[in-house]
């Protein structure tokens, strides 16, 4: 399937804020892929923390709407990639899932900030990074 998943932690913050900033950079439209997020340590059906919304919106992204949903060996195999926020997510996925090690990558260099629990400021320096590094993977994935 053609599908980018954005991975972080619970899917409240950095990975929904990733998925939000794709689409709203026309990332679905230049690269042909549907983005999506999910957590590796998550339930389903959780919001997106206000900041996150409030952070992401103020760069043109609504994820207002996001749940959070667990990250699946379904979903794994269906990917066609699965970019982590960290270099621990990255490390995680390759050792759960060895056989789609050439599909698993990190947004940046490195690591992007956990935000979660911190004030909108905090948010904010977050959405950057990820703006930037999604802003990246689309001029990448679109040539």
């Amino acid at each position: 399937m053609d599908d980018i998943i954005f991975i972080c932690t619970g899917n409240t913050c950095r990975s929904p804020m990733a998925e939000g900033l794709f689409r709203a950079r026309g990332g679905e439209e230049k690269t042909g892929l549907t983005v999506a997020s999910a957590g590796l340590f998550t339930q389903d059906g959780l919001p997106a923390s206000p900041n996150a919304v409030t952070a992401a919106a103020e760069l043109g992204a609504d994820i207002a709407a996001h749940r959070s949903r667990m990250l699946t060996p379904e979903l794994v195999q269906e990917a066609r990639y699965l970019v982590c926020m960290t270099g621990a997510h990255y490390d995680r996925l390759c050792e759960l899932f060895p056989a789609c090690a050439d599909k698993i990558f990190t947004l940046l260099p490195e690591d992007v900030s956990d935000p979660f629990g911190g004030d909108l400021d905090t948010y904010r320096r977050a959405a950057a990074e990820i703006d930037r590094g999604v802003s990246g993977i689309i001029g990448r994935l679109a040539e």
